[in-house]
């Protein structure tokens, strides 16, 4: 009995061999994940975290548009890590996208949520044109969007269109401001013809009268 009391001592006091110190578990707080799933592209990913896709792309640069799949795990940074891009309104530099105005919906908070831009009430087939110049970086559809064009304008500004009957402007083409880009349709989940018009700021919707001409 001595003799095991004696070699316990020892072993704890030169050895020790009877103590565990674990390691310093790993921040993970300023990492997530995500697993991607159908109809995902950078866009809808980066739009559903609040970040940019350029954060997203910085997070995973082994990752381009032709090779994402369903099942893929991402990185997705923070966006309190990231240094926003300060950008100020410049009221007046984008244009309606219809000629006609019929606003049936404004951006902001309405029974089920924020409304994230401006419903304009059209008919089948009516003209959508570009907002302002800029680079069409999707063309496509999307769950609850149904087809959609989004363009991309510099200074992490971006303009989106959907519910599109058609989408007349292809990923990486560069258009004007007033071009003829879509359609006006009830594609996704509309319950009547008309175009929902969203301005994105840094990957967030913002109020798109503070940008539009009045």
């Amino acid at each position: 009995m001595y003799r095991v009391i004696i070699f316990t001592a020892l072993c704890l006091a030169v050895t020790g061999c009877a103590t565990y110190h674990p390691q310093p578990v790993p921040d993970i707080d300023s990492k997530r994940h995500y697993i991607v799933k159908e109809q995902d592209n950078f866009h809808s990913i980066a739009f559903a975290f609040e970040i940019t896709v350029s954060q997203l792309k910085q997070a995973n640069p082994w990752l381009n548009a032709a090779n994402m799949a369903a099942g893929m795990r991402l990185t997705i940074p923070s966006a309190r890590s990231e240094t926003p891009s300060v950008v100020v309104p410049q009221p007046g530099r984008f244009i309606w996208p219809l000629k006609q105005l019929d606003v049936s919906s404004d951006f902001g908070f309405r029974r089920g949520g924020l409304h994230t831009g401006i419903d304009l009430r059209a008919s089948r087939g009516t003209q959508i044109y570009a907002a302002a110049a800029g680079e069409v970086v999707f063309s496509g559809r999307q769950n609850g969007y149904g087809r959609m064009v989004i363009l991309d304008h510099g200074n992490d500004l971006q303009t989106v269109y959907s519910h599109n009957k058609d989408n007349l402007v292809y990923e990486g083409q560069q258009v004007q401001q007033g071009q003829l880009i879509a359609s006006v349709g009830r594609s996704g989940r509309a319950s009547g013809y008309h175009l929902h018009f969203e301005i994105r700021r840094d990957g967030k919707a913002v109020n798109p009268s503070s940008y539009l001409a009045r």
